[in-house]
């Protein structure tokens, strides 16, 4: 009798879990995307499947064949203090959190540590250079990691500074032809950030 009130725990477990990821869209978007105070301009359509990722509500995650095969993630302004991914508990200390007083390099490096909190390894970055839009400054630099089984990824990332509030822009593919068949996308995605 046991087993077979486990096994009805189970299924209604099943059902309230499939019930609720009923109500989560994943949704198409295109042309003007809205990140906070910033609005990037997609110059093809994206899934955006944030609802479904669990990430925190100031990062959204776009992509065009799914996750794993090439991810956009755009933040919406990042104030002191908050994170681009979510830490593990609160008492946890690595996942980075933005300070407004971080230099060009240490900004590098909050991206960095946040593409290993998201769970790759060896990310690396290369060849930083200054990116202007709407008149801020910021970085964009080059990715490179690799996933949990062994598959190599590269990408950018790029982190713009309006009023002390970070507004990062991180584009991962594997290396293999999903990183060249979406990059143009992807830049021009980050090429376009207005406020």
């Amino acid at each position: 009798m046991s087993k077979l009130i486990a096994s009805v725990k189970t299924a209604a477990m099943v059902a309230v879990v499939a019930s609720a990821t009923a109500c989560v869209s994943i949704s198409e978007v295109s042309g003007p995307y809205k990140a906070g105070g910033g609005t990037y301009t997609l110059d093809r359509s994206w899934n955006d499947i944030t609802p479904v990722t669990g990430h925190l509500k100031e990062v959204r995650l776009l992509t065009l064949d799914g996750p794993g095969l090439n991810s956009l993630y755009l933040s919406s302004g990042l104030k002191e203090g908050q994170h681009l991914a979510r830490p593990n508990s609160r008492r946890e200390k690595t996942t980075p959190a933005w300070r407004a007083d971080m230099g060009i390099l240490e900004q590098v490096e909050f991206v960095k540590e946040s593409v290993e909190a998201y769970g790759y390894n060896d990310v690396t970055t290369s060849s930083p250079r200054p990116v202007n839009a709407s008149g801020h400054r910021g970085v964009r630099f080059d990715l490179a990691a690799v996933t949990t089984a062994g598959l190599r990824i590269k990408g950018y990332g790029q982190l713009v500074t309006k009023d002390g509030q970070a507004y990062v822009a991180i584009y991962l593919a594997p290396e293999e032809h999903f990183y060249a068949d979406s990059q143009a996308n992807a830049l021009s995605a980050m090429d376009s950030l207005t406020f």
